[in-house]
């Protein structure tokens, strides 16, 4: 089964020309450079206009093949993966072009490859999923690698002996210790409910934010491919809301998960109205769901609702606390009148902040400053 937003390809490929190259000798047909060999967009373009199946890219990915697994060279076959993905990108060099990485000590690269070949469908997914696990576990990135360890399980993995013995999940299974294998049986447990599946689903599209992070303008600008769908109204409240209808224009992005326990999942997601031609400034909300996706809270921690409100930005600490500062903003314009595209903020004061801390049941505390400052 594959998760809905991978069935939506970026709305923004037109902004990808400068990283591909056009060839008179190839009628303009558009190819990768190595520089770009890792860029998802550019990636989709390339294949959206080179659909015909390139002979010679098959050729050499046979010859890949054959030094990475049958003569045990991946440091070889690396070359001629990357020869012919450059040729034609496909799904199966990515992953396999992953796997040689991965082989050859290099974790770090072998995520980036992995993370194309899912996003152009790679099958079945479980596999490219369970080895991005194992290249974070390999790094010591265990947030990461239990984040995909578990999506693995949940979209078909089954070798449970395998997850328990892999050395190259052994970082993994030693940070969470004796955690590790209630978190893989109850992962198990998972895949066969239906209504735990579309939970997981959603879950799926929030991935591991890289913290601390700061959700201001400049990050509303990342949003614009990360829809969220409205077959998740389940889990969005405000989808459900009459004001906020489909009719209205308003879009709903992921931006990432915060933190996952045994119990409570919380992630952050972004709301934001279309003005016609210019975009008003998106609404981060900050939400803790039970492990079967029942809303514990949600707090409205970014943007403003109103214009004559302050401006909240929001900053997610690494260790999951989050700091809101208000500020007052002068626009140079009216953006009741000429919105918010090509409208200058003229002023930008701080007024205050505010602290709160994720407890273990899934609430937001509010803190004094002092303790906030942590």
């Amino acid at each position: 089964m594959r998760y809905l937003s991978l069935l939506l390809l970026s709305a923004g490929l037109a902004a990808c020309h400068q990283t591909a190259t056009h060839t008179a000798a190839n009628n303009g047909a558009i190819h990768l450079q190595l520089s770009s060999l890792y860029n998802p967009d550019t990636v989709k373009l390339v294949l959206k206009e080179s659909a015909v199946k390139h002979k010679e890219a098959d050729k050499i990915f046979l010859q890949a093949i054959d030094t990475y697994r049958n003569k045990k060279n991946p440091a070889g076959s690396i070359t001629l993966f990357k020869s012919s993905i450059l040729l034609q990108p496909q799904a199966k060099a990515y992953y396999e072009l992953g796997n040689a990485l991965l082989d050859n000590n290099e974790p770090l690269e072998a995520t980036s490859a992995y993370t194309i070949a899912e996003q152009l469908d790679y099958t079945p997914l479980h596999k490219v999923l369970y080895n991005q696990a194992c290249a974070y576990s390999r790094l010591e990135q265990n947030e990461k690698a239990k984040y995909y360890l578990v999506s693995a399980i949940e979209f078909g993995y089954s070798n449970l002996k395998n997850i328990l013995n892999d050395p190259d999940l052994k970082n993994l299974r030693e940070d969470y210790k004796w955690d590790f294998r209630h978190t893989v049986i109850s992962a198990f447990g998972g895949a066969t409910d239906p209504e735990k599946l579309q939970w997981n689903l959603f879950c799926r599209e929030f991935e591991v934010l890289d913290l601390p992070i700061v959700l201001d303008k400049e990050y509303a600008l990342t949003l614009r491919d990360h829809y969220i769908s409205y077959d998740f109204e389940r889990y969005i409240p405000e989808m459900r809301d009459e004001k906020f209808s489909r009719e209205v224009g308003n879009e709903f992005y992921h931006v990432g998960l915060v933190k996952s326990t045994d119990s409570v999942r919380t992630i952050i997601y972004a709301s934001r109205e279309e003005l016609g031609d210019s975009e008003a400034d998106p609404l981060y909300y900050i939400c803790s769901y039970t492990n079967n996706g029942k809303l514990i809270q949600k707090m409205l921690i970014g943007g403003r609702e109103k214009l004559e409100e302050p401006y909240r930005v929001p900053t997610i600490k690494a260790n999951g606390d989050v700091q809101v500062t208000s500020f007052k903003m002068v626009y140079e314009k009216d953006p009741y009148r000429a919105g918010f595209e090509d409208n200058k903020i003229i002023e930008m004061k701080e007024l205050d902040k505010e602290y709160f801390v994720l407890e273990a049941d899934g609430h937001f505390a509010k803190q004094p400053a002092l303790l906030g400052m942590r």
